[in-house]
């Protein structure tokens, strides 16, 4: 049959638009989080930024360093995962958009990927800014802050491992899961500001749900 005669598949409906006022807010907060998710069990790489940024935020949370250090490593913890769920949609679109191989949407990805990889490297500068200065003073601490290093790297792995395929199904998940949350307890009790460790428990918590939906399927 001619291209021109193909009958066209059916364009889906788009979505209602959300209700207004708290309802329209607690729902577009809950799409953002499903977003975030759902990107994670699909892409490597955000499991990648997810795992390092617990150990950034962790860092964040005991190391000696000033407010304005520990802000900024911080605003690197959400803008990292936040470019490469950003640079995953960007993908999904151009794929659907230009379904075949086209020298525009290899430019597309190519330039939203190097969007994140230049994220990626300012925040490795960042913090290789900040080490050398705090680590004196990180160094006579070593023995207090063991157990928070340890709990992070454990908190760490269970970010990253939790939302990908595992052989263990749901019970080895659980058990990652638990494991991460009991490392943030000794780095909870080293912190010189809790908002590290609350951004630590925040990703953790989008990597556990996200292997909950992961299981679901």
């Amino acid at each position: 049959m001619p291209a021109t005669m193909r009958a066209r598949e059916p364009v889906p409906a788009p979505p209602p638009p959300p209700a207004r006022g708290r309802h329209g807010l607690a729902a577009s907060f809950g799409f953002a989080w499903t977003g975030l998710a759902e990107t994670a069990i699909r892409d490597r790489n955000l499991r990648i930024h997810l795992a390092l940024g617990v150990l950034a935020a962790a860092f964040a949370a005991a190391a000696p360093i000033s407010p304005g250090e520990r802000a900024l490593l911080l605003a690197l913890v959400a803008l990292v995962p936040a470019a490469e769920a950003a640079n995953s949609a960007l993908e999904a679109a151009v794929d659907l958009a230009s379904p075949g191989r086209s020298e525009g949407a290899r430019i597309a990805k190519d330039a939203a990927a190097g969007a994140v990889l230049a994220l990626a490297a300012g925040s490795v500068l960042a913090f290789l800014a900040i080490l050398p200065p705090a680590w004196p003073a990180i160094w006579a601490r070593a023995t207090a802050l063991a157990p928070a290093a340890a709990g992070a790297l454990g908190a760490a792995a269970a970010a990253g491992l939790l939302p990908g395929p595992l052989p263990g199904g749901r019970g080895l998940r659980a058990m990652l899961a638990a494991g991460g949350l009991a490392g943030l307890v000794p780095l909870a009790r080293a912190a010189e500001g809790q908002a590290g460790t609350a951004a630590a428990a925040l990703l953790l918590a989008l990597a556990a749900d996200a292997a909950r939906r992961r299981g679901d399927r």
